[in-house]
């Protein structure tokens, strides 16, 4: 039997899972919590075979706590459910060590299949994330990792805190060259802004 905890905060959302992986003959679902740190309390109270964790949770995001139970627990399934298509998060994911991404609005069979995947030791990719990016998860890569020598220099004067202009000043080139550079690195690295990059920098320990 695959013991489930489902770690979502909306309790609406949690009685349909529960009733929808009660049909299945060999998942039971013997947790639940609205809140991130409950979730850890319960994990290292209980044995689970697989945990779904929604992105949104009040207070500290999935995503956020995701590291921390994997920190713990290096061999527990994670799949992150999710009310964002998977081009906006499931890179993200998986880079801290989540096992699945399903959409919420994904047919149940797909999350059905899913835990069933992750349970036995495997990985669910969806299908709307590239074969490029799943080869790339597969093989442990990062997305900083597609960042040339510049474009990594780069990012860390950014995430310093330096200015555009003085960036450009140091590196003997003009500030619409640096522009270029960083719309580049946020491309690369799937972020918004600089406080993403910054928030994706510490999340993989490339500063203090």
């Amino acid at each position: 039997m695959i013991r489930v905890l489902i770690v979502d905060d909306h309790t609406i959302f949690r009685d349909g899972l529960k009733r929808l992986l009660a049909e299945e003959d060999d998942i039971s679902v013997t947790g639940e919590t609205a809140d991130a740190s409950e979730a850890l309390s319960l994990l290292r109270a209980n044995s689970y075979d697989v945990v779904l964790l929604d992105v949104n949770l009040r207070g500290r995001s999935g995503l956020d706590v995701l590291p921390s139970i994997r920190a713990e627990w290096p061999r527990l399934p994670i799949i992150v459910l999710s009310m964002y298509p998977a081009e906006q998060y499931a890179l993200r994911a998986f880079e801290v060590g989540a096992s699945g991404y399903v959409a919420k609005d994904m047919d149940s069979k797909v999350l059905v299949l899913s835990i069933r995947q992750a349970a036995a030791g495997g990985r669910y990719f969806p299908a709307e994330l590239s074969g490029d990016a799943v080869s790339a998860i597969a093989r442990g890569e990062v997305l900083h990792d597609k960042l040339s020598p510049r474009e990594y220099q780069i990012m860390m004067l950014i995430v310093q805190g330096m200015r555009l202009t003085d960036i450009a000043t140091q590196l003997i080139v003009s500030v619409k060259t640096i522009s270029t550079y960083r719309q580049r690195i946020l491309q690369k690295l799937k972020a918004g802004s600089n406080a993403e990059l910054v928030q994706y920098v510490i999340r993989h320990g490339l500063i203090d």
